[in-house]
């Protein structure tokens, strides 16, 4: 299976080569290559094969080989992502075919069960012989579908912009409360408040105090005594003292 897709990829690009090659004849313009009707077929012939080729080496699993290839690897990538879009093929014709003296661009369209699709082949000229440098599919979407893939498209990018903000803001504030909090631990460490020395209890004015209550008793408990009659002062006691009052 690998050598039938390979020698029909050599086969097609033989053909291409050998219609360029026919096509440089007719030329009219400095840099404008004319094709008769004849030759544009041959050249959409070459390209819908290619492309059936292609599909039928996706459908079996042989596309695997041509992946690492520079030109036809993108193009089996770029039809095979555009295969659930196209769907079912059920036919190709040409459309478009122009010829430079540098440069050529074919392109067929693909009419699929599900979408169209236009499968463009751009190719370079060396010595006005032909050679394809690239090959993508591009699907034709309705009005409709274009205008709900552009709505879906700016939704997820408005979203994905906003979630980012978001993200950042939160990022932001815990960044904010972590280095808050370590500045202000390290603040409170700083600025302990310094022990209050209690202040000293006048022991001194307190014992001159009761010293001189107690000789003050004395003397009154004395007085009383003497007024009394009595010679000692054990038969009564000095309960308080209260400064008069004059009038």
């Amino acid at each position: 299976m690998k050598k039938w897709l390979i020698t029909t990829l050599l086969v097609i690009a033989c053909v291409f080569g050998l219609v360029a090659c026919g096509g440089s004849s007719n030329n009219s313009a400095p840099s404008e290559v004319e094709l008769t009707e004849e030759q544009k077929q041959q050249w959409y012939d070459s390209a819908s094969q290619f492309v059936l080729s292609m599909n039928e080496a996706i459908a079996t699993g042989q596309a695997e080989a041509q992946m690492d290839d520079p030109v036809y690897g993108p193009a089996f990538s770029s039809w095979q992502n555009a295969l659930q879009d196209i769907g079912e093929v059920q036919g190709i014709e040409g459309k478009s075919c122009s010829f430079t003296k540098k440069e050529g661009m074919v392109t067929v369209r693909v009419k699929g069960s599900k979408h169209d699709a236009d499968v463009v082949f751009t190719m370079e000229s060396s010595d006005q012989n032909y050679t394809v440098t690239g090959i993508t599919t591009n699907v034709e979407y309705s009005m409709k579908e274009k205008i709900q893939q552009a709505g879906m498209n700016t939704l997820l990018g408005m979203g994905t912009t906003f979630a980012v903000l978001i993200l950042l803001a939160l990022v932001i504030a815990l960044f904010g409360k972590v280095v808050g909090g370590a500045s202000n631990k390290t603040a409170a460490s700083k600025k302990a408040p310094a022990p209050v020395p209690a202040p000293a209890a006048p022991v001194a004015e307190e014992i001159e105090e009761l010293a001189d209550d107690t000789e003050l008793v004395a003397v009154i408990a004395a007085a009383i005594a003497a007024f009394e009659g009595q010679q000692s002062t054990d038969g009564f006691v000095v309960r308080s003292i209260r400064k008069a009052r004059r009038k």
